[in-house]
């Protein structure tokens, strides 16, 4: 089924160009009214949630497991998503991996084990619900990855490179450059494998004369000034040493446009300049969030000061739409806060397999937080879409997809919100999944390309994967938590004396419930209790194993008791209702959670239905304790020593977490990242070294 946006928005007051020729109406009013439908008609292609992702290295070997986590924002009172897909991208956009999660209070977690044999690469990690698949790209969670093949690495670190080429691509400010009109070009200048150089760059027209001349910094960006008198083909001359010369053509100037330039970026606000050709007016559109917070006309050549949204919240998209409802140009600012938070190890350094506690501090209470613990890999220099201009940051390219939508003002929904997390297995889903055949075609050029400390750290883990492989060691991880339903009880056996078997400590700790045999099986009918009426249900309740259905209670009788983490019920309509369980539950619901989860795959195996089939179940990471006998004895390489998906602030903006050393010495980088609960990036890092100590 379609659902049109039209249905979900209040449809704007007719037309932009409509509304600048309503004569009738004092000039202000018509600005005004201008101003009004412009933000209608941008606010339409903007999504409602906001996904903001962390994962636990800058950047990847293939074979290594990538840990993230989620939080999923949303600005309507419209219902959340529940589901959340993650995906991994290769260059040209096919989907490897595929994972779809259940969010949980606006939070999700999950892994990726990256193929043993992924080339080397640049790829890309990619989140957002399935409602936001109906807005621009741009809107999503995406970041370009680096991974690393160390067998290709080893393969090729003798051989020697025939070429270097440079790749090079220019960025007119705010997405246009009009004739006759002093705009800022961004250039970015890359190797093979997408690392920033320096380089010199000369601008050349058709005669062969010199306009100007750039030069790029250590991440490969160049910001010069061009102006031309009219149309014509430039093109730019690069070299920098140890690579080959290299000519590229500019984009071309057009004769009509007008330019979006940002002055000065201060916490009062980003000061905006238009210039430019154009016989209409224009309204300059600002977007923090999601949410259309500044809209007003503007003079073809003019200027005014936006304000931020908020004052923690300095992130903002400006548009300029004309009076025909088209985006005409473009900017993005980021105003750097510092992040205010203290992260610190009891020791600056330790031996192996000690124990380290860390603390965080300088945060606001309940702020959400990711911890990750692993050896350190130097950030790469590259461009990242943004040019860095003292603490702001302008980005350089322009989301086209949401100039189309608005341009388009009134499109279809095709993909719809999943407010409820569906439990049984729905066919027109598409399952997670993840890519068996993947091309191995080496890049050569991209290989050779890599930073020396990216080859040194990739013959390091072909040295330590080798060991591991000779040991038979495998990554420790606690199995895949299940997906608890909504329950009226929850009884943790922890939580009471020892019981002699499964009998008595289901009668013992639950209650609303009658338990006896029937033909020599034990068999449960649950107490509804409201506030008007109690009544037992007629017939048996659901049995749950670990989100596996049970014909009856044998597979739960069997079970070793030591084993049981909590025996949950559900009776009342709301919580039997929010399963989503349909006529299932009309008796209720007796679900058993185990520690080990084993019985999850035993009674798979069986034929038996599962629960959430169609989801990817998180994983939790296992820190070693250094004191297992069955461990002391192998060795331990982890480069990868904690992570921590939800690290929770306490009352006073501290929080704590401990794990321990392995045997990999060298230094390693603690890195805490997350946001507050207004939806602010925070982060902070300090780093450890690890010593033989004798």
């Amino acid at each position: 089924m379609h659902i049109s946006f039209d249905s979900l928005h209040k449809r704007a007051a007719g037309l932009l160009l409509a509304a600048a020729t309503c004569l009738s109406l004092p000039a202000f009013a018509q600005q005004e009214q201008v101003a009004k439908a412009a933000a209608a008609q941008v606010q339409r292609q903007l999504s409602d949630e906001q996904v903001q992702l962390t994962h636990s290295q800058p950047w990847y070997m293939a074979g290594e497991r990538l840990w993230y986590c989620a939080a999923v924002q949303k600005r309507s009172t419209e219902p959340a998503s529940r589901v959340l897909y993650v995906e991994l991208l290769d260059a040209k956009g096919a989907t490897l991996i595929n994972q779809r999660l259940v969010i949980e209070d606006g939070e999700a977690q999950g892994d990726f084990l990256l193929p043993k044999g992924l080339p080397s690469g640049r790829y890309t990690l990619q989140a957002a619900t399935n409602w936001m698949r109906n807005f621009s790209t741009q809107q999503h969670w995406r970041e370009q990855l680096l991974i690393v093949n160390p067998d290709e690495v080893k393969a090729l670190q003798a051989q020697p490179m025939k070429t270097r080429p440079l790749q090079v691509r220019f960025f007119p400010e705010s997405g246009v450059w009009p004739t006759g009109i002093p705009a800022k070009m961004v250039a970015t200048v890359t190797n093979a494998a997408g690392i920033g150089i320096a380089a010199q760059g000369t601008v050349l027209d058709t005669a062969g004369q010199v306009i100007t001349t750039f030069k790029s910094d250590e991440t490969g960006i160049a910001v010069f000034e061009l102006n031309t008198s009219g149309q014509q083909e430039l093109v730019a001359q690069l070299q920098t040493a140890g690579y080959a010369p290299q000519q590229v053509k500019l984009p071309e100037p057009k004769p009509q446009g007008i330019a979006l330039a940002v002055g000065k970026v201060s916490d009062a606000g980003i000061e905006v300049s238009v210039q430019g050709k154009s016989a209409i007016g224009h309204v300059l559109v600002a977007v923090s969030g999601g949410t259309v917070y500044f809209a007003q006309p503007i003079a073809r050549s003019g200027s005014v000061t936006v304000p931020w949204l908020k004052s923690a919240q300095s992130d903002c998209q400006l548009l300029l739409l004309n009076t025909g409802g088209l985006v005409e140009a473009e900017q993005r600012v980021k105003l750097a806060h510092a992040a205010g938070i203290a992260v610190q190890p009891d020791r600056n350094q330790y031996g192996t397999r000690q124990q380290v506690t860390v603390t965080v501090a300088g945060l606001q209470p309940a702020t959400w937080l990711a911890a990750s613990v692993a050896e350190r890999r130097a950030a790469l220099q590259q461009p990242v879409g943004f040019v860095t201009t003292n603490a702001t940051q302008l980005g350089y390219e322009t989301d086209q997809e949401l100039w189309e939508a608005i341009a388009r003002s009134g499109n279809e929904a095709r993909f719809q919100k999943e407010p409820l997390v569906e439990p049984m297995r729905q066919e027109a889903v598409k399952a997670p999944f993840q890519q068996e055949n993947i091309a191995k075609q080496t890049d050569t050029a991209f290989v050779q390309a890599l930073p020396q400390h990216v080859v040194s750290a990739a013959l390091k883990h072909h040295t330590r994967a080798n060991i591991h492989e000779i040991y038979g060691l495998t990554e420790p991880h606690a199995t895949a938590p299940v997906p608890r339903l909504p329950v009226d009880r929850v009884f943790k056996l922890d939580n009471y004396v020892a019981f002699h078997d499964v009998e008595e400590a289901i009668r013992e700790v639950t209650t609303n419930l009658r338990m006896r045999k029937k033909k020599g099986k034990q068999t449960v009918r649950l107490l509804y209790v409201s506030s008007e009426t109690k009544r037992m249900m007629k017939e048996e309740p659901l049995y749950l194993l670990d989100g596996v259905i049970l014909e009856n209670m044998d597979e739960i009788m069997a079970l070793d008791l030591n084993d049981i983490a909590s025996i949950e019920i559900a009776w009342s309509e709301e919580k039997l209702y929010a399963g989503n369980l349909g006529r299932l539950v009309d008796n209720g619901m007796f679900a058993v959670y185990t520690k080990s989860g084993e019985s999850r795959e035993r009674l798979r195996e069986k034929g038996l239905p599962v629960l959430y089939e169609q989801y990817n179940l998180p994983r939790h990471f296992v820190v070693p304790a250094p004191d297992d006998a069955t461990q002391t004895q192998l060795p331990d390489f982890r480069q990868q020593l904690y992570w921590q998906p939800y690290l929770q602030t306490n009352a006073d903006g501290t929080a704590t977490f401990t794990f321990y050393t392995s045997d990999e010495t060298g230094l390693f980088e603690v890195k805490v990242q997350g946001q507050t609960a207004e939806g602010i990036p925070v982060s902070g890092s300090t780093s450890f070294e690890v010593k033989l100590v004798n």
